[in-house]
């Protein structure tokens, strides 16, 4: 019966300072960094890995797909890397006069890495991966959101 259990690969790049962030920003610009933010990790997910939702300040991606380790490894560089290398641009180009341009340059990420069962819940047209090891991956990242 275990060889019918799908496994999936999950990934989730979190913006850590957030809710700081967001506090000493104007929404709108707030929305314009932290949404350009998320899509340059898009772009380089060289994986290729389904997005399964956007969070505010994270993406949930995942793969059914058997991901070698070193693989893993050069995705999470790529973000990491496109993401610090992105950041000083609030700082040098001054887009925004509020709190944005002081306070984007201190924003972070963390990088979530899960393996373990796919199942899917199916609520209208929409499908996302669902269940126990789902649930453990949100519990993991709010407690490292605390």
């Amino acid at each position: 019966m275990d060889a019918l259990i799908k496994k999936a690969f999950y990934f989730i790049p979190d913006i850590s300072g957030f809710s700081g962030f967001l506090e000493n920003t104007t929404i709108e610009h707030s929305i314009h960094i932290i949404s350009e933010l998320l899509e340059i990790l898009l772009d380089n997910n060289i994986l290729k890995l389904e997005l399964a939702e956007i969070e505010v300040n994270a993406l949930f991606i995942y793969s059914e797909k058997d991901i070698k380790n070193n693989k893993i490894e050069e995705q999470t560089s790529r973000m990491l890397n496109a993401f610090r290398n992105h950041l000083p641009n609030y700082e040098t180009q001054r887009i925004f006069n509020c709190g944005a341009r002081a306070t984007a340059i201190d924003l972070k990420i963390k990088l979530l890495v899960h393996f373990g069962r796919l199942d899917f819940i199916h609520v209208k047209n929409i499908k996302k991966p669902y269940g126990k090891d789902v649930n453990r991956i949100w519990i993991t990242r709010f407690d490292l959101c605390q």
